[in-house]
């Protein structure tokens, strides 16, 4: 049996979701910054 305290750490990267409301410009259609993401493109 192995011992999970010697295990290496492995960093896990976020998943990001393109945000279906501004496409990932994150502006809206208006010109405006999309408050769905905050025009972070991604939710």
């Amino acid at each position: 049996m192995t011992d999970d305290h010697d295990a290496p750490s492995v960093d896990i990267t976020p998943k990001r979701w393109l945000c279906c409301h501004c496409g990932g410009t994150g502006v809206d259609s208006h010109g405006q910054t999309c408050q769905h993401c905050e025009g972070l493109g991604f939710c």
